[in-house]
């Protein structure tokens, strides 16, 4: 008997230390913040498309004689229940708009990631109970996303403008600082690195959005069960033909009852599926996938749902893995650095310029090579320290070498952040125009010391009238 009471008790005290680190694991060990910044980039995007849509009819939404009368509105909120928007007089109500617009617009950003997530929760949750008639599955999702990214603060840690300010910070400290002796070329990287650090503030926000995510699954799958068309394998039949929510016929499909059965079956049981089996690594990329193509399926057959289905398909974002999330832009690690950069470290302006790039690169993307202190032909044959110190060059891994302007739309196309200024430098015309006033700045830019023999063979030009094309003239020739 006092075996029994001994072993009862000792099993005890180990199931509640299992799960005392159980909990604690799933909780509070540090995760990638990079899932719950992309998050947040499709809340504010989707948050701002849906207030900018209010706004096309701002005054029959949102103003106090609207389709919502708002003493009614007001008289009929839950208790407790808030929103601003009864506040809001008539003639400010475009102005206050603006505003809400622009707390989206830094949450997609990701400017001051903390206190414009709160403040884009609260508009959303005041536009919804100001207009309830225009309350859906979106509204909710999105409510419930934005709640989770204030509660957590994190959702800045990793793809926001507020890290690259804070790491561009470090950069320019690192390029303005003088040449440390030991070290072999100019630092230009800032301290923290490109990759985000994983935290606990992170974790706690992507678990709370994969329990609720579980949890919405689940439910909606069990209910389900309790209508009879999907035990016949006949509902996503009624959705299709539900007339005005349908924008394509599919009446043709009537035609093909096995087709239907098919959907109707394999979209329930991924809902009733997916809370268990989305915890487990080697069947969560099949109910991510699954759920993506569920919602991409909705939003084609009704197009009123495609907000709904971002959003979902946003929210399914926190299962992902933030390493493979990155390496989709910044490859592999065997495919790291994707480019090398040589760059004159002799040139406050050329190391403020890499200090730009390397404070962007989202995980050791760029290599940047300060070709003051290295023989450029170690880097690629090809190389000339003359033609280097001419213009900045770009070394891929492929070995494809690029300079001047062409090098600055090579790095700006690896970088996420000047994906777009890089492609409008690409076109025709804009192209010509850079490589122009590249050649003029290059020509023109000061250094640190004189260029002479000893330091790279290169007379630095005295005047814009000669220095036309951007050569210098080699001091040994004028003596």
């Amino acid at each position: 008997m006092r075996r029994l009471v001994i072993d009862a008790a000792q099993y005890l005290a180990d199931l509640v230390a299992a799960t005392r680190r159980g909990w604690t694991n799933f909780f509070f060990r540090p995760a990638d913040p990079t899932p719950l910044g992309l998050i947040r980039i499709a809340v504010g995007v989707l948050g701002f498309w849906s207030l900018f849509v209010l706004g096309l009819d701002l005054h029959a939404y949102l103003g106090h004689q609207g389709w919502a009368d708002a003493e009614r509105t007001y008289q009929g909120l839950q208790p407790f229940a808030w929103s601003f928007w009864f506040f809001v007089p008539e003639s400010m109500l475009r102005v206050v708009w603006f505003v809400c617009l622009g707390i989206f617009g830094l949450l997609a950003a990701g400017l001051f990631s903390r206190t414009a997530s709160i403040l884009a929760w609260v508009v959303i949750v005041s536009t919804v109970r100001r207009v309830p008639m225009a309350l859906f599955g979106f509204d909710q999702i999105l409510s419930t996303l934005a709640l989770y990214l204030a509660v957590s603060g994190a959702s800045g840690q990793a793809v926001s403008l507020d890290r690259f300010f804070r790491r561009w910070r470090q950069s320019r400290t690192a390029a303005a600082m003088p040449a440390r002796p030991g070290v072999a070329g100019r630092l230009v990287s800032p301290l923290e690195p490109g990759r985000p650090a994983a935290t606990v503030s992170a974790n706690l926000g992507l678990r709370l959005i994969q329990l609720h995510l579980a949890f919405i699954y689940g439910m909606a799958g069990l209910a389900k069960l309790q209508g009879p068309s999907w035990w016949t394998g006949t509902a996503i039949w009624g959705t299709m033909t539900a007339g005005e929510f349908v924008a394509i016929n599919f009446t043709s499909l009537a035609a093909w009852p096995i087709v239907l059965n098919l959907m109707t079956h394999t979209s329930l049981a991924l809902e009733i599926a997916y809370p268990v089996l989305v915890w487990f690594r080697r069947t969560r990329p099949l109910m991510i996938v699954g759920a993506i193509a569920l919602h991409l399926g909705i939003a084609v057959v009704c197009p009123g749902l495609t907000e709904f289905g971002l959003a979902m398909i946003a929210a399914n974002v926190a299962f992902m893995s933030g390493l493979w999330l990155r390496s989709l832009v910044a490859g592999r690690a065997e495919e790291q650095p994707a480019i090398r950069v040589l760059f004159d470290g002799a040139c406050p302006r050329c190391r403020a310029s890499m200090a730009l790039v390397t404070a962007a690169d989202p995980d050791r993307v760029v290599e940047p090579i300060d070709l003051t202190a290295v023989d450029v032909a170690t880097i690629d044959p090809r190389l000339s320290r003359e033609a280097c110190l001419e213009a900045m060059h770009v070394v891929s891994q492929s070995g494809r070498i690029t300079a001047g302007f062409d090098a600055v739309t090579a790095i700006g196309r690896r970088l996420p952040l000047f994906w777009i200024p890089a492609f409008l430098g690409s076109l025709p015309g804009i192209a010509a125009l850079g490589r122009l006033g590249y050649n003029r700045i290059a020509a023109t830019r000061p250094r640190d010391v004189p260029c002479t023999d000893d330091v790279c063979g290169l007379h630095p030009p005295a005047s814009a009238s000669s220095t036309a094309g951007g050569r210098a003239r080699d001091l040994t020739r004028q003596r």
